[in-house]
């Protein structure tokens, strides 16, 4: 069974005061009911002045986002972008001279990675 409340409608003093009152702030609200009588919490007088006084506003949208069922969902297309091999100067790529750049500076300098080139190709011979 339902609880009977007994004094004041706490809703409908908010929804008054607000009519007197429309740029009043919540605390403000709690502030001048109080001295009613009528005890409430500034979230209290929030949550109802967003659901009773702004009735004008936007309807929220109801159902659920997303594509609708059915709907094909395409990637955008992107140009695709050319890899840094694929530049070359003089026959090698940039690709290739970075990574022998790297290799010369892990060996010591262009003579030990010479060496070392030489060396390997004698082992694939």
């Amino acid at each position: 069974m339902a609880k009977k409340t007994s004094g004041p409608n706490k809703s409908q003093a908010i929804r008054e005061y607000y009519e007197a009152h429309p740029d009043a702030k919540p605390k403000a609200v709690v502030e001048a009911l109080a001295a009613k009588g009528v005890v409430v919490t500034p979230a209290f007088v929030s949550t109802i002045k967003s659901t009773s006084i702004n009735k004008g506003a936007k309807p929220a949208a109801k159902g659920k986002r997303g594509p609708k069922p059915g709907a094909s969902v395409k990637a955008p297309k992107v140009a695709a972008a050319k890899p840094a091999a694929a530049k070359s100067t003089g026959g090698v790529s940039i690709d290739t001279l970075i990574k022998a750049k790297s290799l010369v500076k892990e060996l010591g300098g262009i003579e030990n990675a010479m060496s070392a080139l030489a060396a390997l190709k004698r082992l694939a011979d």
